[in-house]
């Protein structure tokens, strides 16, 4: 995964349905969280996938409008930057997008003549491209602002290709959201070096390693969850009037999650947790939510740095 917000915020989801369910079978939890997560990273590779499509129907287009019976200047002598797009050719050319295309069964040619031809003519009349297209610039940075335009202010807010991939499968309708900001997140950190041997990031990193991604997220959900009770009492001793039954639920979880950080995660830093959860409740949780859960989280840290319980490995991993 590009990097572990998405996991923490699957194993969020996973709590927050587990508690609501009183689902005992922990698990069979586990299971549907790691089913969840693959979706994820697929409906990441669709994304990846169809910024490719998006490219190969505009070169098909060009070539068509070369050979109308009576064409234009335009169409003899087409502007060729967007299907020259140095992001867009990388990822046309990556060996590991193409056999992750084939383990999805990704295919885009039913759907070329009705939701890629109607996503491409609404790319046309965009101003950001006809800026992008004029701009006169020949950068790879250029190419890729241009991308994460697309993805930020249409991509985010696009019914029809929401619709697109909630008919495809239920499961990329509630993770769509998730997964535009994972795809802005990677385009926005790919190297000018990427090519057609770079690899993909896997919903799972350094396996084998005793903090790997699959580990981090089996521990943290089911340490969270075994230790409710426990972390219901820390939070119920640090909250002053507030009635703890009365909390959003999203809150506890959120807290607990970090909790679970401190006392479990020694390498990741207090500083990193907070962070993390505090950026999480803002998308997640109440308009307020950010600052309860920074005021409780820094207060609880402070208690546990007191009773020796905050041990981490490593220097400035405490200090926030």
């Amino acid at each position: 995964m590009v990097n572990r917000r998405f996991l923490r915020i699957k194993v969020m989801q996973a709590i927050y349905a587990y508690r609501q369910s009183k689902e005992n079978d922990m698990q069979k939890a586990l299971r549907q969280l790691d089913k969840s997560i693959d979706k994820l990273y697929e409906l990441f590779i669709y994304q990846l996938s169809f910024f490719v499509e998006l490219k190969l129907f505009a070169e098909r287009r060009i070539e068509e409008n070369k050979h109308k019976n009576y064409p234009t200047e335009e169409d003899l002598n087409p502007n060729l930057k967007f299907v020259n797009n140095r992001v867009l050719n990388a990822l046309q050319d990556n060996r590991h997008l193409r056999s992750l295309e084939e383990k999805y069964k990704i295919n885009w040619a039913e759907h070329r003549e009705d939701f890629i031809r109607g996503f491409y003519n609404k790319m046309l009349n965009l101003p950001e491209y006809k800026e992008y297209m004029g701009n006169g610039k020949d950068t790879f940075g250029d190419d890729r602002a241009f991308l994460l335009t697309v993805v930020d202010k249409y991509m985010a807010e696009d019914s029809s290709l929401y619709d697109f991939y909630a008919d495809r499968d239920i499961a990329f309708n509630s993770d769509y959201q998730l997964a535009i900001y994972q795809l802005w997140r990677y385009v926005n950190d790919l190297p000018s070096t990427f090519g057609e041997q770079s690899r993909l990031p896997m919903p799972f990193s350094q396996e084998g390693m005793a903090d790997d991604d699959k580990h981090f997220v089996v521990k943290l959900f089911e340490l969270t969850l075994l230790r409710f009770d426990e972390y219901s009492e820390i939070l119920r001793k640090n909250i002053s009037n507030w009635d703890f039954d009365r909390l959003a639920l999203m809150d506890v979880i959120l807290i607990f999650m970090a909790v679970t950080e401190f006392l479990d995660f020694r390498f990741i830093p207090v500083k990193v947790t907070i962070n993390e959860y505090i950026e999480i409740s803002k998308y997640y949780s109440t308009s307020e939510s950010h600052r309860f859960v920074n005021g409780l989280l820094d207060k609880i840290a402070n208690e546990l740095k007191e009773e020796g319980r905050l041990v981490k490995k490593g220097p400035g991993l405490i200090d926030k």
